[in-house]
């Protein structure tokens, strides 16, 4: 965000659920509010309570480490490592209430999903507690080890808690009652909610999955999985439960009666499979140095062969005919989905491939290596059309503007956003800094908005800039005469090379 970089590490970003605002907490004790769709900077909450320990070591400060808004995004919670939760009126940027009652580092908070009036706070001290917006302590929940998840039903009805012990307790929201105790005689690693909240699924550091019934507390189902447990998650319709997997593997399983639908093999290369613009297709890359065309019920389709080595990036066309496969081979390979021919080799980067992206009308490739040079191709005669050379380094992430004409690229090597033209291959501009924070991280990824209109570009851990890119010197003046409510004087136009105006005189000298 334009002027977003801290001078101190940013420890968590947490969303506004309109969009409209987003809130980055940070090691000196604040918490910053950006509006979402400008990237400014409103306000900064904690300045008079960083400034009141400022004299003190950065270990015994109140360190903002996560926070939560409400629903409306009319208020923000932070937690800190040593200190208080706080609440905000991010109206007002006035501080509300101070809570201070954990014993412990919180770890989880979140505001009821319905109305937004209780705040739930997981800590290490082994409690979860309920509060309201006013800070007075409605329910507190005992658990004998720590929590470590905390969830509130679809319908703020229930609270699904546990964490650290085999045990996952269902409270009732109103009254603070432990209604249920599913025990699974397994560590559980985490735990959610079906949809319609009436199902409750529970994940063991094991890798045993159970699904529970609310009501009746009931274990209606369970199985394993093929390896350590990352996510779990119910499909929308609440019949299927997705389960992630850190052996590479995704598994889809029937919710009714655990049954396996679908086992999806992903390379450690690719650690999500790649889904089709579609959502039919997935492309699986592993270690047999072949791209695997798989259905999303998890069967293939189509075996890839033709690398030399791993797959390392891939890319679906925006029509999903095409997938595009780069590897350790310095090459990338164009094949078709219907048939699995390969329809193109592209020959000519000296390095391995990093990162591939398709045009938006599926005209031409962009490739991006670790030689340091990206490539424009045509997708039709697979002959290259442009070399993009600036990066001083392996390029991280590369990226079509949403009108085809601009290409973003990043390099963490060289510490360097830069912005091209498509057709040309020019270099327009170069975005970097010599700050201390830039220079030790860099710039790691950058993306052009789905406008076209800004470029969101993440530096290291300190900071997240939004910069605008105007498509022709008119947008340029019209949001300059936005922005300032004057005419621009000779010298500021001839400044921009702007043709000088009659009306407002001459520059002088």
């Amino acid at each position: 965000m334009a002027g977003s970089k801290s001078d101190t590490q940013l420890n968590g970003v947490i969303f506004g659920h309109g969009g409209q605002r987003i809130a980055t907490v940070s090691l000196d004790g604040t918490a910053r509010i950006w509006d979402g769709v400008l990237g400014t900077l409103d306000d900064v909450l904690g300045q008079e309570v960083s400034g009141l320990k400022a004299d003190i070591d950065t270990d015994e400060r109140d360190v903002e480490m996560n926070g939560a808004f409400t629903p409306d995004d009319r208020f923000l919670a932070t937690a800190s490592v040593n200190g208080p939760i706080r609440i905000w009126d991010v109206e007002r940027a006035s501080l509300v209430t101070t809570i201070a009652g954990h014993e412990s580092l919180v770890e989880h908070l979140e505001f009821s999903p319905v109305d937004g009036n209780i705040l739930l706070t997981a800590s290490h001290d082994g409690t979860a507690r309920l509060w309201d917006v006013d800070g007075a302590l409605t329910t507190a929940l005992s658990h004998e080890y720590r929590p470590t998840f905390a969830v509130f039903s679809p319908d703020n009805v229930h609270l699904l808690t546990g964490g650290g012990d085999s045990a996952a307790h269902l409270w009732d929201v109103v009254s603070g009652r432990e209604t249920i105790r599913f025990d699974t005689h397994e560590i559980i690693q985490n735990a959610t909610f079906s949809p319609d909240g009436q199902q409750v699924a529970t994940a063991s550091l094991g890798g045993q999955v159970r699904i529970w019934d609310v009501a009746t507390g009931s274990e209606t189902a369970q199985f394993r999985s093929h390896g350590g447990l990352v996510q779990i998650q119910f499909g929308r319709d609440g019949k299927s439960l997705l389960v992630a997997s850190i052996n590479g593997t995704a598994q889809q399983w029937d919710a009714a009666n655990g049954t396996e639908l679908a086992v999806i093999n992903t390379s450690s290369n690719l650690p999500q499979a790649i889904l089709s613009p579609d959502g039919n297709l997935i492309l699986s890359a592993r270690e047999d140095n072949a791209g695997h065309l798989l259905t999303t019920g998890g069967a293939e389709l189509r075996v890839l062969v033709g690398h030399q080595d791993r797959i390392t990036a891939a890319a679906f066309s925006p029509d999903g005919q095409l997938v595009a496969t780069g590897s350790l081979d310095h090459t990338a390979r164009i094949w078709s989905t219907t048939d699995g021919a390969n329809v193109g080799t592209l020959v000519g980067h000296t390095g391995a491939l990093t990162v591939l992206a398709f045009s938006p009308d599926g005209q031409s490739l962009l490739t991006g290596s670790r030689d340091g040079t990206v490539r424009i191709w045509s997708v039709a005669g697979g002959l290259e059309s442009a070399v993009l050379r600036g990066h001083d380094g392996a390029v991280d992430s590369a990226q079509f503007s949403p009108n085809g004409l601009y290409v973003v690229t990043a390099s963490s090597k060289d510490r360097t956003v830069r912005l091209w033209a498509t057709q040309s291959g020019r270099q327009i501009a170069v975005l970097g800094s010599h700050d201390e924070a830039t220079v030790l991280l860099g710039f790691t990824r950058a993306a052009f908005s789905s406008d076209g209109a800004r470029v969101a570009i993440v530096a290291g851990e300190k900071s997240v800039r939004i910069v605008r890119v105007f498509q022709a010197p008119k947008d340029l003046i019209d949001f300059a005469r936005r922005t300032v409510p004057r005419e621009l004087t000779a010298c500021e136009r001839r400044s921009f090379f702007l043709p000088a105006d009659p009306a407002t005189g001459t520059c002088p000298g």
